[in-house]
This record gives structure tokens, C-alpha cells and sequence, in this order.
């Protein structure tokens, strides 16, 4: 074959090339099955990103190299985004400092539980809501805690009427944790989130809060935990830096390196205050 008719050939490939993110995140399964544990096929992961980025539009005015890295964090943690189980979450968020759309990694509960079971340390953990109606008490003496917890099947239990979380878990070695927060205390922390008005906070309040309890337990020390969980509870709800062999950054964006001091248009659908993504004054007129 003549060397302009291979030239020819090329050119026509380039030009079929899929630059949708769907074809993108396929062309990146490689790297993600590199980082992979045992049991998680690129497939599965990558048909859950492509569903992910249609079910959420907002995805699409983010940088694609942010919704990248965060497929790449589900990838090396072995959790699935967006799923049905609450395992991880893709969201996009506004960024006060590039002042751009971004995806940022979050935790889900399941996630954050599941990570509590890979150290291999943990017999049983648990979290439970209780709510407005529900008997129960504790309290701690030189034996230890104790707890009494009776749900009111009568009593209305959601959102409105959460009270508390507790966390629970029988460690291998003998050890007991217990840890109980407040409906005020995880309510403050939830407004501390840069997600509190959108995602899972809105959509899966008491899963939220049942992680909430499980984060406090990991930073107190309370639950075992490796060097690289620390720092994936520490980063959560950010948008993942991943990095390569030789130190470099994964994914990075060129537009990185642009200073911070020169202006940009904030979108009309974000609010410059908080970076909550919010619907544009012209749809509002429209409905």
C-alpha cells in the first residue's frame, strides 16, 4: 500500500474519531482498569460513567479532565458512581476559585462503610436513625457504653423527623465503638459541605447523615483505617488530584495555570455567592 493511500486511511480514522464523553471515557478504560482492585471490570465502570454524565446535565459545562478524575478515584477506591446502592457520586459543582464548572468526587454511605470493611478489622458496623417517637438512651460508665434503641413503627420516620444518628461496630480484637451525633451537629456540618443544596443532601438526606457519623468516627481514630483511606475521608466532596508513577498530574488542564486575578463571567445558573448550580431565570419564566 502507497504511503499516500495509508495517509489517506489515517486521515479518515481521525476524522471518525468519537469525542463524545462516551467515547472518551471508553478510550481511558485502560487506566482505569490499571488502578482497579480485584473484581472491578473498566466496563462496568465506564458504562456507569456514561449514565452518570447523561442522568446529571450539569456534567457537561464541567471540565471533562475534572469528570475524569473522578472516575479515575471510583476506579482505584473500587466503588461504583451514582449507583442505585450510594456507593460514590459524581457531582458538578461550581468553583469559586478557577471560577468554572467542576466534578468533584463525594463518598456515599455504602462507600464509606465498605471502606471500614476492607481493613479487615471490623466484625460488624452499623449506623441507625432515630427518630421523633423512637425510645432511646445511653449513657457511659467504668464499664462502658451502654445503649438501648426501640424504633415506633407508628411514629413518622424521615427527614423532618430525624433526631440522631448512632454508628456501632464490634472490632476483631474484642474492641466496641459507638458514636452518636445530634441532628444539629450533622445539620452544621452538612451547611459546611459545598453540596448542602444540591445532590445527595437533597435527594438522600438520612444516608447522609448516617456517613456523617461514619467520618467522625474515622477522624476521631475510633474506626482502623490505612494511610490512603485517611486521605480519601480527608478529600472527600473535592475533585481529585490524581497522579501518575512519576508524579504528574493525571488529567490536568491547561487552563490550570491561568490566574485567579483575571476576570471571568460567572454562568448565568450558578450562584457567585455559594457555587450552587441553580436554574437560570429564563427557564423559571418558561415553566
Amino acid at each position: 500500500m502507497g504511503a499516500i493511500t495509508k495517509a489517506q486511511q489515517q486521515v479518515q480514522r481521525a476524522g471518525e474519531v468519537d469525542n463524545s464523553f462516551a467515547g472518551l471515557i471508553k478510550r481511558c478504560a485502560p487506566q482505569l482498569q490499571s488502578v482497579m482492585p480485584k473484581g472491578f471490570t473498566p466496563e462496568r465502570l465506564t458504562q456507569l460513567a456514561i449514565a452518570t454524565y447523561k442522568q446529571t446535565p450539569k456534567l457537561a459545562e464541567c471540565s471533562v479532565q475534572s469528570i475524569l478524575a473522578c472516575c479515575m478515584k471510583c476506579a482505584e477506591l473500587g466503588v461504583e458512581p451514582n449507583d442505585i446502592m450510594g456507593n460514590a457520586y459524581v457531582l458538578p459543582y461550581f468553583n469559586n476559585k478557577t471560577k468554572r464548572m467542576e466534578a468533584q468526587f463525594q463518598l456515599g454511605k455504602n462507600g464509606m462503610l465498605e471502606l471500614v470493611r476492607r481493613s479487615g478489622q471490623v466484625k460488624t458496623v452499623r449506623t441507625q436513625c432515630v427518630y421523633e417517637g423512637d425510645d432511646f438512651t445511653y449513657y457511659e460508665d467504668e464499664e462502658g457504653i451502654h445503649f438501648s434503641y426501640q424504633p415506633n413503627l407508628e411514629a413518622e420516620h424521615g427527614k423532618e423527623q430525624l433526631k440522631l444518628v448512632y454508628l456501632t461496630a464490634h472490632l476483631k480484637d474484642g474492641g466496641f465503638v459507638f458514636l452518636a451525633m445530634s441532628r444539629k451537629e450533622i445539620d452544621a456540618i452538612k451547611e459546611r459541605s459545598k453540596t448542602s443544596k444540591f445532590g445527595p443532601w437533597v435527594t438522600d438526606y438520612e444516608a447522609m447523615a448516617e456517613k456523617t457519623v461514619i467520618r467522625r468516627a474515622f477522624n476521631r481514630g475510633m474506626l482502623p483505617r490505612s494511610v490512603e483511606v485517611a486521605k480519601v475521608v480527608a478529600n472527600d466532596e473535592e475533585t481529585p488530584v490524581i497522579l501518575d508513577a512519576d508524579g504528574y498530574q493525571v488529567f490536568a488542564d491547561q487552563s490550570d495555570d491561568v490566574s485567579e486575578e483575571v476576570p471571568m463571567e460567572v454562568p448565568d445558573n450558578v450562584d457567585p455567592e455559594t457555587g450552587e448550580v441553580v436554574e437560570s431565570s429564563d427557564k423559571k419564566e418558561n415553566k
